[in-house]
């Protein structure tokens, strides 16, 4: 059931997103739904340049891409570029490029925050610039979620079989019955629309000039997204089981602009829905007719002109993100904490992350929106706007940089856009060149007498002044900065619980993962658990508490404890997967397994008992070896018990495992500490490492016993 608490606009707003999160994240523009071998190539990875499709540097993406590579040192015009003069086959293979530099077939979540945002435009900026009050917040978030209705919902549960469908009962129970009436209202006139256009006849009218706006709106953003494809021409340079995907999908991919049906079928809708009566002229209709429409026609006339649909200045792309009312006109600098900045903060990401995937099976917005969610569960009544703005933009400046993504983000731009206070916090969630900076600032975080707010940190009232540098190590991490790390690790870690499959290379075994959770990612999350413990104890026994002058108040130390409650559960539920891993590579079988897991969060078996019956008896090196041989891990470094650079003549090195147990057992220790160790929470974390360990199974079994994704080397 929905959570007790007060069901706000933004609490409407990011449980949405949860929900766009968990449906639609692997539907793809034009192809539909996609099947997990093609996500598995799109997995962020290094390729040769001399490695990519040669289709690929034909097209503006492809030229801007040897441009910045090949030619880094000269302000050289890509249009310039001879390619028959290149070299590309012996100098690209020295050059490795990341694959979220390539372009690829949007995710239709980002649909959902484009018509979000056009929307927002006309409620603040429409009927002539007067705005548009019965523009409500519920119907934005109505028409974010009307392509959900139906689908399975995967955050609902770890495994598939489980799964919640999202229904008309699921959205009354959880966003109330003026959204979910809202939503069947506009998936029902949708569907007669569609129908409508198919058939050449002409739609009924609307119930409302709302009804009519949302499906303008709908419309004008899958056009936007089949436009980018178009001008990409990405089908043009997808491998052969991604073509044959999409023949089962009904795409001629031999065609010479395989997009172009696709494209003149949602640019006939959009410009009869823009006819709809009752569609918001100045915010909605004017600014995108003047960019997209004209331009989707220019090159449905000529195919041609289709490269000036996308790239960094694209008419179908860049000019209808910056022309949007709400990017042209709302000043986020002065509303830092606004649900208007979160609706501004998601297209910031969606642009400058669009081509971005994570090492799992979500992209980059959808990892944003699964943050928000869970943040909301967490937080409760603490929730704010500016918390949720976080998470959009927390990974926008490190992920969408030039060698990433090819964006060229920067903290000025934030800055520029959200103003100093929001770009200082964007800042110290910015990881540095420097690996060391994040633990530093974590270590300085744990020491420091008081959270800091983020207010005492950065000058609110200055534009300019505020520091902007990534990480910032001298200075300690703010509590909303603790919240949004925490919230981050919680989410990469459920999306290694979820699909460790598509984890790729030596991130598939034992080695690589235990040593980023206990090592990288723990040398900063621990500190700032610890740093919350402090806090929560402090208040519990100090009688004065609420009298000190950085003190935090109740509402926010409820939601510090859900916060590191369900940190610590996560962590735990990576361990056990870890441990199946570990067993795997070990040849362990279903009891030996459970021993090892018994045996791992004991802390009745001390060190000396561990060594004796897991370290020697279980995990013998023979059977290491063995699974070596037979494929199960390349090579005797992946695993966790040897180093990065160790031999089949190395010694082991136990060390990160026993810090990692270590690190576990503390965790056991602080829930006692702050009475979390309850019956039925202690019940429900079995149950959940219970579901973790059948997942695994799964994907052992659909694999015949060799846990490796199944990955093809693959250019795109």
């Amino acid at each position: 059931m929905a959570r007790a608490y007060q069901l706000t606009d933004l609490v409407k707003l990011v449980r949405a997103y949860g929900v766009l999160a968990g449906t639609v994240d692997m539907d793809r523009v034009i192809a539909g739904q996609i099947s997990r071998r093609w996500i598995s190539k799109e997995v962020e990875h290094l390729v040769p340049l001399s490695s990519l499709p040669t289709e690929l540097f034909h097209t503006q993406r492809g030229r801007d891409l040897l441009a910045a590579e090949m030619f880094a040192d000269q302000d050289i015009d890509p249009e310039t570029i001879d390619l028959s003069s290149l070299d590309i086959a012996t100098y690209g293979k020295e050059c490795l490029i990341n694959t979220n530099r390539l372009p690829k077939l949007e995710p239709t979540i980002h649909a959902a925050v484009l018509s979000a945002n056009m929307l927002l435009g006309v409620r603040l900026y429409g009927n002539h610039g007067q705005g548009m009050p019965s523009m409500s917040h519920d119907m934005i978030v109505a028409t974010m979620l009307q392509d959900t209705l139906g689908k399975p919902f995967r955050y609902s549960a770890i495994t598939s079989a489980d799964h919640e469908i999202i229904d008309d009962s699921y959205l009354f129970s959880w966003f109330g019955a003026e959204i979910a009436t809202h939503v069947r209202e506009l998936n029902d006139y949708l569907r007669h629309f569609e129908a409508a256009v198919e058939n050449s006849q002409t739609p009924d009218e609307p119930p409302s000039a709302e009804i009519a706006t949302a499906v303008a709106a709908i419309e004008a953003s899958r056009l936007r997204l089949t436009a980018r494809a178009a001008g990409d021409q990405v089908i043009s340079f997808l491998d052969a089981d991604s073509r044959a995907e999409l023949v089962q999908a009904g795409v001629d991919v031999d065609s010479d602009f395989p997009e172009r049906p696709f494209l003149e079928q949602d640019y006939t809708r959009t410009r009869i829905a823009f006819g709809l009566t009752g569609v918001d002229h100045y915010a909605l209709r004017e600014p995108l007719r003047n960019t997209l429409l004209m331009a989707v026609r220019d090159a449905l006339e000529d195919a041609q002109k289709r490269e000036r649909l996308s790239g960094r200045r694209g008419k179908a792309v860049h000019e209808v993100h910056m022309n949007l009312p709400v990017m042209e006109y709302f000043v986020a600098a002065d509303n830092p904490n606004s649900i208007e900045t979160v609706h501004l903060a998601s297209l910031e990401m969606m642009r400058s992350l669009e081509k971005g995937r994570r090492k799992s099976l979500s992209t980059m917005s959808a990892h944003a929106f699964r943050i928000s969610a869970i943040a909301e569960r967490v937080l409760g009544r603490a929730l704010q706007p500016l918390i949720v703005t976080l998470a959009m933009l927390h990974d926008v400046v490190e992920d969408g940089s030039l060698r990433v993504t090819g964006y060229g983000h920067s903290l000025r731009k934030i800055q520029f856009r959200f103003g100093g206070p929001v770009a200082a916090m964007v800042s110290e969630l910015t990881d540095s060149n420097l690996h060391t900076d994040g633990i530093n600032k974590a270590a300085i975080t744990l020491s420091h007498p008081h959270l800091m707010q983020p207010q005492e940190q950065y000058d609110f009232s200055s534009f300019t002044r505020t520091k902007l540098k990534p990480t910032e190590a001298n200075l300690p991490y703010t509590l909303s900065g603790i919240v949004i790390k925490l919230l981050d690790t919680v989410v990469s870690l459920e999306e290694g619980i979820r699909d460790p499959e598509l984890m790729t290379g030596h991130w598939r075994n034992s080695g690589a993962r235990i040593y980023w959770a206990e090592r990288v990612r723990g040398a900063i999350v621990y500190p700032l658990m610890e740093r919350l413990l402090l806090e929560l104890k402090a208040s519990q026994i100090d009688p004065k508490y609420y009298r000190r002058p950085h003190s935090v108040n109740n509402v926010r130390l409820r939601a510090g404890m859900a916060l590191l409650d369900t940190t610590m559960m996560y962590l735990d539920l990576y361990v056990t997967q870890n441990l199946a891993i570990v067993a795997h590579e070990y040849a362990l079988d279903s009891v030996q397994r459970d021993t090892l897991i018994s045996l791992f969060f004991d802390p009745n078996v001390n060190e000396e008992q561990f060594q004796s019956r897991v370290l020697v008896d279980l995990l013998n090196d023979e059977n290491l070896v063995d699974s070596v041989d037979k494929g199960v891990l390349e090579c005797i470094a992946h695993s966790t018990l040897y180093g990065k650079d160790a031999t089949s003549d190395s010694p082991r090195d136990e060390s990160n495992f026993v810090a990692y147990r270590a690190s576990a057992l503390r965790r056991h220790a602080v829930r006692q500490e702050l009475q979390l160790d309850t019956t039925d929470k202690l019940s429900a974390l079995a149950l959940r490492k219970e579901q973790v360990l059948r997942r695994f199974d799964q994907t052992i079994e659909a694999q015949n016993g060799v846990f490796k994704p199944n990955f093809i080397a693959s250019a795109v």
